[in-house]
């Protein structure tokens, strides 16, 4: 089986990728993929981790602003559908899968205009641009809630959750997990993530309320990102509490098995991975993400009683310390919290959508 990837620009759009490619590969070991986005992103990087050969399109975000800009960016995605075209046609992929993101558009038009079956992936709550355009001609068109916005062929769509990597379904157990970080077993921890990059108001608002607990009350995962690593860092090791900071954590289905609460963005393969692994959360969306789409994403688990939502603009040491502090205390609300991120969760996704790649291919 050939199959083309296309799409990256965040770990939201590639993590639900490389789910769906494991999953294609376990079931076709002479299995032959290509992943194609942009040069220094993060889809190329992760493509690498996961030997998939890597094509680049010059190509930039649109500009919400009429001007210049836009005639430019015009023309760079005109010369990306051409290289699409060349990449389609000494490639010969059998079907081709989009996970969003601006680079994904000139190769999956490409392989609509030229017959080949395309199939698209949307990771949040409102559809964003990239899968708009291409969902109008796509073969399938894959979502992750019921509710979804945008504009996109109903009759084309199925809803299958979001893709998480198999560690994320089989993790390992809490003490297992505690014990692999050197933390106590008995004393609560709390994981702070993020994002990829990080997040400025989370790094902040931990720092100020770490001095709020007792060593006995409180553990500390912290994953502060590149640019809080340092930050981080100190704050842990001025902190009465055992707190482990990273800059980044490859072993993400550990940290997660090992908290009794999560704080986090609300990207939609963060939130995923919560549900999928039944923990309770306390969602601060990005604020700047397209389209707000982090915000509709965290709206969506509160109203399900999987999380609370916290918006960034009140998101402080005095805030979340407060909220963490009061659910830590009430076992019983997080018990809710957990089955409720548990009955949101879809943890099939990466099979569902691999079965329907390949019935493409099958015709």
């Amino acid at each position: 089986m050939r199959v083309m990837i296309t799409g990256g620009g965040t770990g939201g759009h590639t993590s639900p990728a490389v789910a769906v490619f494991q999953e294609l590969q376990r079931r076709d070991p002479r299995l032959t993929v290509q992943w194609v986005g942009r040069a220094g992103g993060m889809e190329e990087r992760v493509s690498k981790a996961h030997a998939i050969p890597f094509r680049s399109l010059p190509v930039s975000g649109w500009p919400r602003k009429r001007g210049p800009r836009q005639a430019w960016v015009a023309l760079r995605m005109a010369w990306a559908y051409v290289k699409a075209r060349s990449y389609l046609r000494r490639f010969k992929p059998q079907v081709v899968f989009g996970v969003g993101g601006y680079v994904s558009v000139p190769l999956m038009l490409a392989a609509q205009h030229a017959g080949i079956p395309t199939a698209l992936h949307e990771q949040n709550r409102r559809m964003g641009m990239a899968n708009r355009l291409a969902s109008q001609k796509a073969s399938k068109v894959f979502l992750s809630f019921h509710d979804t916005q945008g504009d996109f062929p109903r009759e084309k769509a199925e809803i299958v959750g979001n893709p998480v990597r198999q560690d994320f379904i089989s993790p390992p157990t809490k003490e297992g997990a505690r014990d692999a970080l050197d933390l106590n077993r008995r004393v609560p921890v709390l994981l702070v993530c993020g994002g990829s990059q990080g997040a400025r108001t989370l790094n902040d608002a931990l720092a100020g309320m770490l001095n709020r607990f007792d060593p006995e009350e409180l553990q500390v995962i912290w994953l502060a990102g590149k640019d809080g690593a340092k930050m981080a860092h100190d704050a842990a090791h001025a902190s009465p509490l055992t707190v482990r900071s990273f800059g980044f954590l490859e072993d993400m289905a550990g940290a997660c098995a090992a908290a009794d609460l999560i704080v986090s963005r609300a990207g939609a393969s963060s939130t995923a991975e919560i549900a999928v692994m039944g923990k309770p959360s306390i969602l601060v969306p990005y604020p700047h993400a397209t389209d707000n789409h982090q915000e509709q994403n965290a709206r969506s688990f509160e109203e399900a009683g999987a999380a609370i939502l916290l918006l960034d603009a009140d998101c402080n040491a005095d805030s979340l310390g407060a909220l963490v502090e009061n659910l830590l205390r009430d076992p019983v609300q997080l018990r809710a919290m957990s089955a409720a991120a548990q009955s949101v969760a879809l943890p099939g996704a990466a099979e569902t959508i691999a079965n329907e790649l390949v019935s493409l291919v099958m015709g």
